[in-house]
């Protein structure tokens, strides 16, 4: 039986700025299902999701043609702020929907604006932040959260309001590992105990699989690639969604190469990794797919016990000279906090950093940032001029190379649009190349590959790995670690815990737990297939 039709869309385009972002989008979302919104980076998903719950096209000066029902009655039938409180989104940029001074007044404010009984309240806020672990930080100040926190207390905002439908954009990007499967399962409890619709904008797919009952996928022009259930999606189609760049659960890319090499044996690709492991080859090879030798270079940062804002306690690293540095840990361990004091953006209290041997309190701003650059975690704190193509020209001596960049990190359609116009993703993969174009010595990036399909995302770090200077990226994603860090830096409650290569990180089975990481796919499937042997083998 199907579920009752609780959204729909007919002939939907929009389009801003003359510029159209999706186009003739026909589908319908029953109630109570779990949709994963799929696409490439640039393909409309969020403006989807904020035509969906009314936000656009005024909110943009937008156009949009078609029509979207809700529950069969059209949302131009509803009273202002009425569908707000049925539909509630929580945006991919958090910081972009907070108002308030501290986490408890975040939450309130909501419910005070549905007109909630002050008697509910407290209860409803201590519930919110406890589904999403917050609640030792009721009084917290919001800027003062890491970019994880202010994730889990924008969803907590949502979830305190009780609505029918709850869309949520990237929702785990800035999340640590398990963090991020621990709110999939919140999620998944919360639906258990009061169903609604949930659509997710989401580009970590593993954790959300066994929750989602239909996927909607984009292409790269905005229209309507496919509709239909995961197994249809990954099961008939993977082969086509990855050369549209559109991610797929690393149990299914696992299996299309091991299928295309002639290693696996099931009939379909599997949606779970007991399927996988059921279907592979023994021999199938599990070894790091980029392997390169570091030589030792000279050392060009040098951190030496230094101490900041309450948050780092006696650290001490080294970044040698064309490096490619991770910088890993749990949300609110200090990374940001870390990152900025390397560039010379916080003050350290205890101890000293030297760049190119100099102390960096000793450099004049202008001629450290011709040295070293620093791409932001929100990418619109950098951007200074009106249009894509100034962004990247601004301080080139050949402005004509700023084309050459665009049509590298694909935005060359984009070139006269204003970067706060472009998507997430595409914001992100700007303020990247505005810092390449320098070539400084050292690049320091705080999520680099946040938002991107994973064409776009290698194409960064290709980009990344070509670069002469050394780089650090602060990231959550283990697999980028595994790929292409030659060091890795463990932080946990602003203290460094480990220093060395990825592969002796993955031995280190406290440090991995103690920092809330994950091991890579493809060591877990190694690591599962020893376990195996040695169950037969006894």
């Amino acid at each position: 039986m199907l579920p009752f039709e609780q959204i729909s869309a007919e002939r939907l385009e929009f389009s801003y700025e003359d510029r159209k972002i999706f186009t003739d989008l026909t589908f319908s979302i029953g109630k109570n299902q779990s949709v994963l919104l799929l696409g490439p980076s640039g393909s409309g998903k969020s403006t989807l999701a904020f035509c969906l719950n009314r936000l656009y096209p005024e909110a943009v000066d937008g156009v949009l043609k078609g029509s979207i029902s809700y529950e069969g009655q059209s949302l131009e039938a509803f009273k202002a702020g009425e569908l707000n409180q049925k539909i509630g989104i929580v945006f991919q940029d958090p910081e972009s929907q907070f108002c308030m001074l501290t986490v408890e007044e975040e939450v309130a404010f909501g419910l005070e604006n549905f007109h909630i009984p002050r008697e509910q309240m407290e209860l409803k806020i201590d519930r919110a932040l406890e589904l999403v672990g917050l609640q030792n930080d009721k009084k917290t100040t919001i800027h003062t959260l890491s970019g994880g926190q202010k994730q889990k207390l924008a969803l907590a905002c949502v979830l305190a309001l009780e609505p029918e439908v709850i869309i949520l954009d990237e929702p785990t990007a800035n999340l640590d590992p398990v963090s991020s499967s621990e709110l999939v399962e919140t999620i998944a409890l919360i639906k258990n105990e009061r169903p609604f619709t949930l659509i997710v904008i989401e580009h970590k797919l593993d954790d959300w699989v066994e929750l989602i009952d239909t996927c909607l996928v984009l292409d790269s022009n905005g229209s309507l690639l496919f509709e239909g259930t995961p197994a249809q999606c990954f099961g008939e189609f993977a082969s086509f969604l990855k050369k549209e760049g559109i991610w797929l659960p690393k149990v299914v890319e696992a299996a299309l190469t091991a299928k295309i090499a002639g290693m696996y044996r099931g009939e379909r690709l599997p949606l779970l990794k007991s399927e996988l492991l059921a279907g592979l080859d023994y021999s199938f090879d599990f070894s790091k797919k980029i392997s390169k030798t570091l030589a030792i270079k000279e050392p060009i940062l040098e951190v030496k016990g230094i101490h900041a804002r309450g948050h780092l306690k006696n650290i001490n690293l080294t970044i040698h000279k064309g490096e490619q540095v991770a910088l890993v840990g749990s949300n609110g361990a200090g990374k940001t906090t870390l990152s900025k004091c390397l560039a010379g953006l916080i003050p350290v209290t205890q101890g000293e950093i030297q760049f190119l041997g100099v102390p960096l309190s000793k450099w004049k701003e202008k001629d450290l940032f011709q040295k070293l650059g620093y791409v932001f975690q929100n990418p619109e704190h950098q951007f200074i001029t009106d249009s894509v193509f100034e962004e990247i020209a601004f301080g080139l001596e050949h402005r004509a190379s700023a084309l050459s960049i665009l049509e590298k990190i694909g935005l060359e359609k984009h070139a006269n649009a204003h970067p706060f116009a472009l998507s997430q993703g595409q914001k992100r993969r700007l303020s990247v190349a505005t810092m390449l174009v320098h070539e400084q010595e050292l690049l320091i990036l705080d999520e680099p590959t946040f938002g991107q399909d994973a064409n776009t995302a290698h194409e960064i770090m290709e980009i990344l790995e070509e670069k002469s200077g050394a780089v650090m990226m602060i990231t959550h994603d283990m697999e980028l670690v595994d790929q292409y860090a030659d060091t890795v830096h463990v932080l946990d409650a602003g203290e460094l815990i480990f220093s060395g290569t990825p592969e002796s990180l993955w031995e280190n089975e406290e440090i991995v737990n103690r920092a809330r990481l994950k091991l890579p796919f493809r060591k877990q499937l190694q690591d599962e297939f020893v376990r195996r042997e040695i169950h037969v083998a006894t």
